[in-house]
């Protein structure tokens, strides 16, 4: 969860619950040496679940932090990309993270720069410009991703890109319609709409039943 989002509310919304479960699938079956950082891990909700699939440290990195180091949990903090150790880290995941970079292309060179020879990572981007919101705002978001614009930014790093795709579809129509609400005076977006506002239980029918909605949608 983005720091930006979060309250003292514990529950997790179905999205955030849907896209750390199925990026989990992605990379479960890497090596279980993998050194693995989450670069914009926010509450470090995704690193704490990272630590269960790997025997190595794991890296959590967002401005937000005020404290560097080992955390409670045995993740290592830090506040800015620049403090990992370079050509080391065997998967760096980006859920979310460029859309809030000004010059995504410095900071990329800088993330590629700490992946060690054949690492891999993971970028997952808002899609759609058109659907640039209130919400974006919010977040501080710079832009929204056509999958067209991603690969032409990922492709000047001569990467071997396995796989890029949408996913969500079911959310893209929700947010059309948000959007158009918006757009009309309807409702006007606020602060109040993050998802650490979720108000049911991760155990709760609601919470399950979209999150194995978001689930099927995510292939």
């Amino acid at each position: 969860m983005d720091l930006i989002e979060k309250t003292a509310n514990q529950n997790r919304h179905p999205w955030e619950l849907s896209r750390s479960g199925n990026i989990l699938k992605i990379i479960k079956n890497y090596s279980e040496g993998f050194v693995y950082a989450d670069i914009g891990s926010g509450d470090k909700f995704f690193a704490v679940n990272l630590q269960n699939i790997t025997r190595s440290e794991v890296f959590a990195v967002d401005t937000g932090y005020d404290i560097e180091g080992k955390d409670e949990n045995g993740i290592v903090c830090f506040k800015d990309v620049f403090s990992l150790p370079d050509n080391m880290i065997s998967c760096i995941v980006m859920m979310d993270v460029l859309e809030h970079v000004e010059d995504e292309n410095v900071f990329l060179q800088k993330v590629l720069n700490k992946l060690k020879p054949g690492g891999k990572i993971i970028i997952t981007v808002p899609a759609m410009k058109f659907l640039f919101s209130g919400h974006d705002v919010f977040l501080k978001h710079f832009r929204r991703y056509s999958r067209k614009n991603l690969l032409r930014l990922l492709n000047e790093y001569d990467l071997d890109i396995e796989r890029c795709h949408y996913f969500y579809t079911i959310l893209f129509f929700a947010r059309t319609f948000s959007l158009f609400v918006e757009k009309t005076g309807l409702k006007r977006e606020s602060q109040n709409d993050g998802i650490g506002n979720w108000k049911y239980s991760e155990k709760s029918f609601i919470t399950k039943l979209l999150t194995f909605i978001l689930d099927i949608d995510f292939c």
